[in-house]
């Protein structure tokens, strides 16, 4: 760690909690470090160390102030707190102290030196190359500071929320989609805090490389929570929300908020390298392993004996799934050098039954169903897995996981376990990343482009395209391309047509192109991309959800599958589920009628009005990119 980077601890926990008065509680809270170097960080800058609280606390109305300087502790750094809450209308004023116990997480230590401190001119440099998008009520003064007028809209929390949901906001168990989710808009011109009261409102900011630490202030235009410090990639929509309360006696009138830019810590070229080497190793070490999986005869073993005698429709975890548990260094070349024959077990239960001691992979014909599942998580503490490497992602559905299966990757990914796609039809091995709560397969050395990326879902027919609509389409590619920066990805659903031609297009720009495969025999997949999951065909609505990771919506020519798509996205946006982006329908003419059918339901309170302020039914390339900085409230 340099002195020189941005840094952030990991999550600090509540040690003690002692009330100070009928206001007031006083914490202790405590840091670990991850690891011995990030301690001796913390101990060699421990006067330079600020915190910032956990968004979600000042949210509910919990305000931490810190008093004392840090100091170290055993193996931690702790600190005092002074906490209260800022506004006492706020529903859970009640008992908010009640809220506060032992090992809740609070917020984290983060440490911003000058050398990563943007001047006026890099900060103003990055805007204009796309790299930053900051509101477009943007003033920055000469010594790099930014400062910004919030969105004119407040939030208030849902007064028919009980005790029980705050709880889960505070143990960390809620964080923020559930308060973005049960916050009740307001539209606010202008911006007003009464006195001795504060507000929830936001603004609009789109981070890839950088940190922003808000300055609470002198309490002029009101006093920002600490809850001060932006991420980058988390830091990403029109939602930020930005807690301000006042302390005095007169209102406060169209709040301004200052903040200060960092350069996030880059990943250098090495790293990247050194995951492109380490996924070839993994992969020859796969293919080698299948390759003798395949033609060698299973070692021969004692009956399978599952653990837990659960059968499903006669199936049973006893089902042959070629499989070998080994450990994925030298031992490994050892044992495919050596005449070691037959290799592997017949099914997964005796394989992990006769592990090696120190076995940290397990190498499967088959992605595990739902009973292998279970006897697999029956023996995770006897065998110290590091890894899962599949090849198949179904016994009946080949290349296309069920929606079961979807959800044994979620449970492997929160035991700690990484999952590994050795996908024979592109002969590549693929990580299963999250981006947005929802997995996909993605080389390892591209994880990180990946998550950072803006990525838009193009929806439309597999069907062909005319001249014309080819020509919009791709004018449209290049123009976004120009708005967002170079970090753009590009979904669909991975068939022909439009799909095909806004993937060639994303591609050809140097864009990620990603795809939610669904089990078609209309529409067969068109491999090759850099990000993507499979649905079996039952599993059609729930792969939509998989969408969800896209930033925006842009609908083109499509039936009535893409009909259905539009219906699915356009009700995210009426509750919450979607923010409130630009929604583009690219042919105007072609989505006409659609057009008149939402202004009906508007019309008729079947819709919200101001849903049809979201709404963009153009051809024109230009239009939509003005439309994107007008929405979203962007430079």
């Amino acid at each position: 760690m340099s002195p020189d980077q941005f840094w952030t601890s990991q999550d600090g926990q509540i040690l003690t909690v002692k009330n100070k008065d009928e206001r007031t509680v006083t914490l202790t809270l405590a840091f670990w470090p991850r690891n011995p170097a990030e301690f001796e960080f913390q101990k060699a800058n421990l006067a330079a160390l600020k915190f910032t609280e956990r968004s979600s606390m000042a949210r509910i109305g919990i305000e931490m102030l810190v008093h004392g300087a840090p100091r170290v502790e055993g193996n931690r750094v702790e600190l005092e707190a002074d906490a209260f809450i800022y506004d006492p209308s706020f529903p859970n004023a009640p008992y908010w102290k009640k809220l506060l116990r032992v090992g809740s997480p609070v917020g984290r230590l983060f440490y911003a030196p000058a050398a990563a401190k943007l001047t006026t001119a890099e900060i103003w440099t990055a805007i204009k190359e796309n790299r930053l998008k900051l509101p477009n009520t943007i003033s920055i003064d000469r010594l790099g500071r930014v400062f910004l007028t919030p969105h004119q809209v407040s939030y208030t929390l849902n007064p028919k929320l009980l005790r029980p949901n705050f709880e889960r906001v505070v143990s960390g168990n809620a964080g923020r989609s559930y308060l973005d989710r049960v916050q009740v808009r307001h539209d606010a011109a202008p911006l007003t805090i009464p006195p001795h009261s504060g507000i929830l409102t936001s603004c609009s900011m789109y981070l890839k490389e950088h940190f922003v630490v808000l300055n609470q202030g002198e309490g002029n235009f009101g006093i920002h929570t600490s809850a001060v410090l932006l991420d980058p990639i988390k830091t990403f929509g029109t939602n930020v929300m930005l807690e301000i309360y006042n302390t005095g006696d007169q209102p406060v009138v169209n709040p301004v908020v200052s903040v200060e830019l960092f350069r996030a810590p880059e990943a250098a070229d090495p790293e990247f390298k050194s995951l492109t080497k380490k996924r070839t190793r993994l992969l020859s070490t796969a293919g080698e392993l299948y390759k003798c999986l395949d033609g060698n005869p299973a070692r021969e073993a004692s009956e399978a004996r599952p653990r837990t005698k659960v059968s499903v429709r006669g199936q049973s975890a006893t089902m042959e799934n070629r499989c070998v548990v080994v450990r994925a260094n030298e031992e490994l070349k050892k044992v495919l050098e050596g005449e070691i024959c037959p290799i592997g077990f017949r099914t997964m239960i005796q394989a992990l039954d006769a592990a090696p001691e120190n076995a940290d992979t397990l190498i499967l014909d088959y992605f595990p169903d739902l009973l292998e599942h279970i006897e697999l998580v029956t023996r995770i503490g006897e065998v110290k897995l590091k890894r899962l490497i599949f090849r198949k992602a179904s016994r009946t559905h080949g290349y296309f996981l069920s929606s079961n299966a979807h959800a044994r990757l979620d449970m492997f990914d929160a035991m700690g376990l990484q999952i590994h796609w050795y996908d024979e039809l592109t002969k590549d091995l693929y990580t299963h990343i999250y981006k947005k709560e929802h997995g996909f397969f993605v080389r390892e050395e591209m994880a990180r482009r990946f998550q950072e990326a803006t990525i838009l879902a193009f929806y439309g027919s597999a069907h062909g395209l005319d001249e014309a609509d080819t020509a919009r389409i791709s004018s449209l590619v290049e123009k976004l391309t120009s708005f967002i920066g170079s970090n753009l990805g590009v979904l669909t659903g991975g068939g022909g047509g439009v799909m095909r031609l806004a993937t060639d297009q994303a591609r050809g720009k140097g864009a990620l192109t990603g795809a939610c495969f669904l089990e078609l025999e209309a529409q067969p997949p068109e491999l090759g991309v850099d990000f993507f999951n499979t649905f079996q065909e039952a599993s059609r609505h729930f792969r939509q959800k998989w969408f969800e990771a896209a930033d925006f919506c842009i609908f083109n020519v499509g039936g009535v599958g893409t009909l259905e798509e539009i219906g699915i996205e356009m009700c995210n946006l009426k509750l919450g589920i979607r923010p409130r982006v630009p929604y583009i329908f690219f042919n105007a003419k072609f989505w006409g009628d659609l057009r008149k059918q939402v202004a009906h339901m508007i019309r008729t309170k079947r819709a919200p009005a101001w849903m049809a302020d979201y709404l963009l039914f153009t051809d024109d390339p230009d239009e939509v990119v003005a439309f994107y900085r007008k929405k979203l409230q962007v430079l």
